[in-house]
């Protein structure tokens, strides 16, 4: 069998990320002493939103996503990383409907140009507590803004919200050969409340915040991919991802929403978002020390999303600080779909 590395084959769909928010597989930690850092970029495209679970095109959305991380192992069997986001996003869609009494375009930067924000900073744990036949890796993950940036519209850069995720990965080598990897991630995402009054262009009708705050929008995430090690240099993976938003407003519903609702304006960071993407990785090691992937996911499923279309490209560094056997640097090969209508680290509605 191959040496693998489990951060090889690792598939997200966020985030983006793609944000970071996401279920990933990544079951094994590297030896005590490796230090990884990665370097990103995602572009992702979208021609329409799903309003409940109809696609309402036209209102079509471009995004540049980038983000800078590092992975050091302390101790054995425990890895932590820090990841910091940045979004750089348009809407080109319509700006109205005839005879539509409402602008589609509802955010400050709907206007067609390119807007880019410095967005959100990821704190990662992952600890491996079991390595037998099924690999188990308990996670945790904390995410929390930069700063107050555009939170509504299309071209949003995020959420602006603050989350706190636990969860698991689950890694099997072997099925029916030693070449194939089979990795699987759930993780439960704990979000804070959007008060629209202290939000991004709060609106005099959000009062005391109430139409938004009623909202809790936690989140499961679930992820699988089935990797093939090709040869020592080249890996290949294939997998899915879903995200199921446990409370929010359904897009379904904003036709019936009587006339100055600051649900409106104010629904994008409290959307019941629901999405399905296959995802596709290649991982190709440069060195010993440096790798490079590309990814490529797609929504064919959702609610309260749009239907996004996303490839990146990432560039890994490796190297062990304490004087161990290198681990042949693994770029983050996650294939983030950035889904959000509320987000450019997952698009915005």
């Amino acid at each position: 069998m191959r040496p693998f590395n489990g951060l090889l084959v690792s598939l997200v769909v966020l985030p983006v990320l793609a944000t970071a928010s996401t279920a990933a597989a990544q079951a094994w930690v590297n030896e005590k002493g490796e230090l990884s850092l990665n370097l990103r970029s995602d572009f992702q495209t979208a021609s329409g939103v799903y309003h409940g679970s109809e696609l309402v095109t036209g209102t079509s959305s471009r995004f540049i996503m980038t983000s800078i991380g590092a992975e050091y192992v302390p101790v054995d069997k425990l890895s932590l990383g820090l990841t910091a986001f940045s979004n750089a996003g348009a809407y080109t869609g319509y700006q109205m409907i005839p005879n539509y009494p409402y602008p589609l375009a509802h955010g400050t930067r709907d206007d067609g140009s390119m807007h880019f924000d410095f967005t959100d900073l990821l704190f990662e744990a992952h600890y491996q507590a079991y390595d037998g036949p099924v690999t188990i890796a308990p996670l945790l993950r904390v995410q929390t803004p930069l700063h107050q940036y555009e939170n509504l519209g299309y071209a949003a850069a995020g959420s602006g919200l603050k989350e706190a995720s636990l969860g698991f990965e689950l890694g099997k080598y072997g099925l029916g050969s030693d070449d194939l990897v089979l990795q699987a991630g759930y993780a439960f995402t704990f979000v804070s409340k959007y008060n629209c009054a202290d939000g991004w262009g709060p609106s005099p009708a959000c009062a005391d915040g109430s139409a938004t705050t009623k909202y809790r929008v936690n989140r499961s995430d679930v992820d699988l991919s089935l990797a093939y090690i090709l040869s020592d240099k080249l890996t290949l993976a294939a997998g899915a991802a879903l995200r199921i938003t446990h409370d929010g407003f359904d897009l379904a519903e904003y036709p019936m929403l009587p006339p100055g609702d600051p649900l409106m304006t104010h629904h994008d960071p409290v959307l019941k978002q629901m999405y399905l993407a296959p995802t596709a990785v290649a991982n190709y090691q440069l060195n010993d020390s440096l790798s490079l992937s590309g990814r490529f996911a797609i929504i064919v499923l959702g609610q309260n999303v749009s239907n996004a279309l996303s490839f990146g490209v990432t560039l890994g560094w490796a190297t062990n600080l304490a004087g161990g056997a290198p681990v042949a640097a693994s770029a983050d090969a996650s294939a983030d779909v950035n889904a959000d209508t509320s987000t450019t680290t997952e698009p915005a509605q």
